[in-house]
């Protein structure tokens, strides 16, 4: 153990005043709700039931996020001309817990005029039309919520721990050194500091219930960098946040914070560089561990001018996805735990390969060992899908192997090596052969052959004449043009209008072979006609 130094209390009081002189003045004037008060964005009002702000710049739009005790966060978006106020309850109406809140007052800034070039966010994307753009203003602070209320006691703790005339001591009397100063032991600076305090191993200690070191850097002359910089410990104010902190002091802005309570590990640099956000042993550039959905947040705020867009990128056990936080929290892509090397590649010319790394089209589909599908499954049931297997061949190659279409796990159509097309037939012997009802198929002369094998057919009978004139006689036909094509005239029948006899069923068609069949049985009773005439005038003639 450290030696525990026995200080008089006189040389306490001199030895303070000293080291106060080398560190200057200790800001107690800071605001708890507030990081930016040398210049705020806006006035707060602090009442047990809500926190009003008041602007003094003028801007297009206010976003107010609330980070709660349990860690999570809520966001409010105010309007030009809108007074931002924040009660007690939650977007989802719900009263806040006791606790110490933190929130974020970012103003998005009017922008007059600029144009986005290209999708990049790089500077040469963005084109300046005569504007400097700004950049989005932030005012941050913290409140206290105790038995349903926000704590408004907003004075400052008195600094005592030291005898009025030790106080006035201290405030009257300066000690200047001139030389260096060497205390070998520990040191107190602050106004709790008592005589017998135990160091332990600590070997400055700063102790008094407002916490500031200032960095006045005095530089005045040529380009020499003159910032001011202030390490803030704590909020001075009754409900404040707990916080270690560094200020630009010159600027006003707090622009580094770790709130008390902050896990282990929360930010971590090794010796390599690299920087664990959970961790002390990161394993690459950037390391994230979590016990549940480790993620990066993506927010556009819209103070550049353009749409305001969040986007979350985030890992689980479930899958690695990406997750449109704007747009109802979708999410557009996803990566199951153990897909396969090469799962999804796009290559440098934009050809994109499923399971190959060298795609030779803009889309390819490569697997070993086991059939490939492309598989379309619409959600009200619809689907298609192309197998390619050993023994049907390969899609988009020049291979001497057929291709099949499934639907409902059987093959509906086939495509042959020579070009032929089965219609529920796999071994097509026509360019066009259906074999899904009588065998219909379009030879290779060009002609349309219908079934009419008597091995298809049943309950045959004969067509009587009567039968066949009637059906002629309500034969009515027309010209006519297709609406789709006004140009070609066409003439034959109407289907809704044809005789029972010829006729289908849904009455939108017709069969020519019923037309003919029907003008065909009309043919031989008039040539039977004919033939009997011609009989009756041979005779009559040879009564003469």
């Amino acid at each position: 153990m450290k030696k525990i130094k026995k200080l008089s209390v006189t040389f306490v009081l001199t030895f303070l005043v000293v080291w106060l002189s080398f560190i200057g003045t200790t800001d107690l004037a800071s605001e708890s709700v507030s990081e930016d008060m040398n210049h705020p964005l806006a006035e707060v009002s602090v009442s047990a039931s809500g926190i009003a702000w008041t602007l003094k710049v003028n801007y297009t739009r206010l976003i107010l996020t609330v980070s709660k005790p349990d860690g999570t966060v809520f966001s409010r978006t105010f309007e030009s001309g809108s007074s931002p106020y924040l009660g007690l309850t939650d977007n989802n109406g719900n009263y806040f817990n006791d606790g110490s809140y933190t929130y974020e007052l970012r103003v998005i800034p009017f922008v007059e005029k600029k144009v986005r070039t290209t999708d990049d966010n790089d500077t040469a994307g963005i084109k300046n039309e005569g504007v400097v753009f700004q950049k989005a203003l932030t005012q941050s602070g913290s409140f206290y919520v105790r038995g349903g209320a926000i704590v408004t006691g907003y004075g400052y703790e008195s600094g005592s721990g030291l005898s009025q005339s030790q106080d006035e001591l201290s405030r009257v009397q300066d000690y200047v050194i001139v030389d260096d100063l060497i205390v070998q032991g520990s040191t107190c600076v602050g106004v709790d500091c008592v005589n017998g305090y135990n160091f332990g191993f600590d070997t400055l200690v700063l102790r008094e219930n407002n916490l500031r070191i200032f960095f006045d850097d005095t530089s005045t002359s040529g380009s020499f960098p003159r910032n001011d910089w202030r390490i803030i410990i704590n909020d001075s104010a009754n409900g404040g946040a707990s916080y270690f902190g560094i200020e630009d002091a010159t600027a006003g802005r707090r622009t580094f914070s770790i709130e008390a309570g902050a896990p282990t590990n929360s930010l971590y640099v090794d010796d390599g560089g690299r920087v664990g956000f959970g961790t002390s042993t990161p394993v690459l550039d950037l390391h994230a561990v979590n016990g549940n959905t480790p993620s990066l947040r993506l927010e556009q705020d819209g103070s550049s001018g353009f749409t305001p867009q969040t986007w979350d990128v985030a890992g689980n056990e479930t899958n690695f996805f990406i997750r449109d936080a704007t747009n109802g929290s979708k999410l557009p892509f996803k990566i199951k735990p153990g897909a396969p090397t090469n799962s999804l590649f796009i290559a440098s010319d934009g050809d994109i390969g499923i399971g190959t790394a060298s795609p030779d089209y803009k889309f390819e589909i490569e697997t070993t060992g086991e059939d490939a599908f492309l598989f379309l499954n619409r959600t009200d049931g619809a689907q298609f899908k192309l197998n390619v297997t050993t023994a049907q061949g390969q899609i988009g190659t020049q291979s001497s192997h057929k291709l099949n279409i499934v639907t409902g796990n059987a093959n509906r159509m086939t495509i042959d090596t020579n070009g032929y097309v089965g219609i529920g037939d796999t071994t097509p012997s026509y360019p066009i052969e259906v074999g899904i009802a009588n065998g219909a198929r379009l030879e290779t002369t060009g002609n349309w052959v219908n079934p009419s094998s008597r091995e298809l057919k049943e309950n045959i009978e004969n067509l009587t004449a009567e039968e066949a004139v009637d059906t002629l006689n309500g034969l009515h036909p027309v010209k006519y043009n297709y609406k789709v094509d006004k140009t070609e005239g066409y003439v034959g029948f109407i289907a809704e209008e044809v005789p029972e006899l010829v006729s289908v069923k849904d009455k939108k068609g017709m069969v020519t072979m019923d037309v003919v069949a029907v003008l065909t049985k009309v043919v031989q009773e008039q040539q039977k006609t004919i033939s009997e005439l011609k009989q009756e005038i041979a005779e009559f003639k040879n009564k003469k």
